[in-house]
């Protein structure tokens, strides 16, 4: 300040001017950029659990550490596209853990110490979550073996995905003993009266048998009853609470598929009559069908039950020097050749010891040992990332080679039994002796060419030109869009979505539409969206968000349990002061029935349906006494209970077991879901994934 006063006072008006206005600049430029940088970070959040915003660095962080845990588990296979969804929603549900139920737990005072955590992985309490990772194959038991020596061998991962693996095994084994210990806690104060226990006993030790009327809903018309506006709103107001909904949105799209057309199908036969005939003529047939097949083939030397019954009768008939097909099957084309024949095992044995690619010292020295006289199995144990294989010493057992990668299996049908072998693959490099070979059987490697027919690219633009006409007319409004449908004689598909679907009705990999329809509002029509190779334009035409539905949303359904409750009052009304069943029934112009075996804990009345209000009335109804009217969810009921049956009695302390064992049950079904209720969650996945 001291000196701006200085400048101030030396540069006179004018620089105090200029500095003025610099310094609105700045400040404004400040503003801005805090605004913008406010607005990013809203933009770039996942969601907010309990205050706690999460961004997207932090969720995607989430989401690599738990697919390195699930890579790990699959022994290194990458994870599909659905696999990866699975890990996103197991991402988000582990930081609804972290932020919503964790801090619940700890401030009800509920941890779980370290010497605790060391009991559950070596004491005499071993976690379950720890003995179902740790399974010895042979005996399918907890082998604390196998778990000492991955524990020992963390550092020899140097990729760390067996520490991240080890580390999310101990994160769920203390998540479970903090569920269970809080479960326990609230189950504490959980207790089954003595009244309780009598009144279960009287209920479960007595059948009744009834007659009965029942006049309907349907039976009196609507037009009898009037609802108003002022009835609906004190029904809705007095409710609330049954009107929650998740966010919602309703969409109508059409579907532009994207197939041959009748000149793409002249193409190609033309094409594929064209190339049967130098696949017959190559002296080379396995090398011509790779270089034009649109599946690769199989290079694997096949038995004769691995074939498909017209191409196996071929290949080991009379037939086979010369050519199979071409045959069509729908879009597909095949033909195919016997490239080679030999005499190979049907099914083989292996151990391995897996390494990390280009360890070729490390595998050296595995190998020389080995040859040494070393045990395959200990050096298995101490070596191998394989820990599937290694809970057997490294043994894969007797698998067909086509059950393996091929350069795996080719290694070992070329390898002597009792020999060791060396080999990469995909999966790193296998230092592996060949321990069983079957007899040999006569195997044929077949050279195939698959040629699918597809649109040509003068067929997708046109189609895509369509599409562009349609979008052209329906871009503008809802409105626009049904002109549009109607004019191009489209038909317009209907699905309601959650933020969470990944597909829309059955069209797979159609999660670009879900994004699109929560970022949007209603009316919005899309752009053109390729799914599968389709095109697809989409409506929105409702908006639902998280929450109490509106009133107006609503409205017709709480019209409707009015209506039913009037009717109820009505179909009442006519009932009272009846001497009998018969009597009423004849009044209503309805039938006598009968129902039997009804039990207080019987789910629904033969011949009625679901009915608990009328199971309830039955069991504390009196013998022989005509009831007063029972309003359910059909219709009102009238009753006389007939005869009772006295059952096998239970005893009480049983009965109090069991709804001491149900109150815990429910308990531990309904806990999560409750704190997670309770929770104030923002889902807006949807945004990024």
């Amino acid at each position: 300040m001291a000196t701006l006063n200085t400048l101030r006072t030396r540069g006179g008006v004018i620089v105090s001017v200029v500095i003025g206005v610099a310094l609105l600049a700045f400040l404004l430029g400040d503003f801005g950029n805090s605004g913008a940088n406010m607005m990013n970070e809203r933009k770039m959040r996942v969601g907010e659990i309990d205050g706690e915003k999460i961004g997207y660095t932090r969720f995607a962080d989430q989401v690599d550490y738990l697919t390195n845990v699930m890579e790990f588990r699959m022994g290194g296979n990458s994870l599909t596209s659905e696999q990866q969804d699975q890990v996103r929603d197991m991402a988000w549900s582990s930081l609804i853990g972290e932020y919503a139920l964790q801090p619940g737990m700890e401030e009800a005072g509920i941890a779980v110490s370290e010497n605790e955590q060391t009991d559950m992985v070596t004491g005499a309490y071993i976690s379950p979550i720890v003995r179902a990772t740790f399974v010895n194959p042979n005996t399918g038991s907890f082998d604390a073996a196998l778990l000492r020596n991955f524990v020992a061998n963390l550092g020899q991962d140097y990729t760390g995905r067996s520490a991240q693996f080890w580390n999310y095994i101990k994160e769920q084994m203390v998540n479970e003993r903090r569920i269970s210990k809080y479960e326990t806690l609230v189950a504490q104060g959980m207790y089954v009266t003595d009244l309780e226990v009598e009144q279960a006993v009287a209920n479960a030790s007595v059948s009744s048998s009834i007659s009965y009327t029942m006049k309907g809903y349907d039976q009196i018309p609507d037009s009898l009853v009037s609802i108003s506006e002022s009835e609906v709103r004190k029904y809705y107001d007095e409710h609330k609470d049954i009107f929650r909904q998740t966010a919602a949105r309703d969409v109508e799209y059409v579907v532009f598929d994207v197939l041959p057309s009748d000149e793409d199908y002249a193409e190609a036969q033309k094409t594929v009559d064209e190339m049967a005939a130098e696949f017959a003529a190559s002296e080379t047939p396995l090398q011509y069908a790779m270089l034009n097949s649109h599946d690769q083939p199989d290079k694997q030397y096949v038995g004769e039950s691995r074939l498909p019954k017209a191409l196996a009768d071929f290949a080991f008939g009379s037939d086979a020097g010369g050519m199979y097909g071409p045959v069509r099957e729908g879009d597909l084309y095949t033909m195919a050749r016997v490239a080679d024949v030999k005499m190979l095992p049907d099914s083989v044995g292996a151990r391995h010891i897996l390494i990390a690619s280009g360890e070729t010292e490390r595998a050296d020295s595995i190998v020389k040992a080995l040859k040494g006289g070393a045990s395959f199995s200990e050096l298995a144990l101490q070596y191998s990332m394989d820990q599937g294989a290694n809970a057997k010493g490294g043994d894969l057992g007797i698998f067909s080679p086509s059950q393996m990668v091929p350069e795996f299996s080719e290694a070992v049908i070329n390898t002597a039994k009792g020999e060791i072998f060396t080999v990469e693959t995909q999966f790193g490099l296998h230092i592996g002796e060949v321990t069983y070979k079957s007899a040999p059987v006569k195997k044929v490697q077949m050279a195939t060419i698959t040629y699918r027919i597809e649109p040509s690219e003068t067929t997708q633009q046109t189609i895509y030109a369509n599409a562009s006409k349609f979008i052209a007319e329906a871009a503008a409004s809802y409105d626009a869009f049904n002109r549009a449908v109607d004019s191009s004689s489209l038909s317009k598909r209907v699905s309601r979505i959650r933020n969470t679907d990944r597909n829309l009705n059955g069209i797979d990999n159609s999660r670009e539409i879900v994004r699109w329809a929560f970022n949007g509002k209603k009316g919005d029509v899309s752009s053109i969206i390729e799914v599968n190779g389709n095109y697809i334009v989409a409506a929105i035409t409702g908006v639902t968000e998280d929450g109490i539905a509106p009133v107006q949303a609503v409205s017709n359904q709480i019209a409707s349990t009015l209506r039913f409750e009037k009717k109820g009052e009505m179909i009442a009304k006519e009932m009272e002061g009846a001497a009998s069943v018969a009597e009423m029934a004849s009044k209503l112009a309805t039938e006598v029935k009968e129902a039997s075996d009804i039990e207080f804990n019987s789910f629904f009345v033969a011949g009625v349906g679901v009915e608990p209000k009328l199971i309830g009335a039955v069991t504390g109804a009196k013998e022989n006494t005509v009831s007063k009217p029972v309003t359910g969810s059909a219709g009102v009921y009238l009753f006389d209970v007939t005869s009772r049956t006295n059952l096998e009695t239970v005893t009480p302390e049983s009965e109090k077991v069991r709804l001491e064992a149900s109150a815990k049950a429910y308990i531990s079904e309904r806990l999560n879901q409750a704190l997670v209720s309770a929770s104030e969650i923002t889902d807006n996945r949807v945004k990024f994934f």
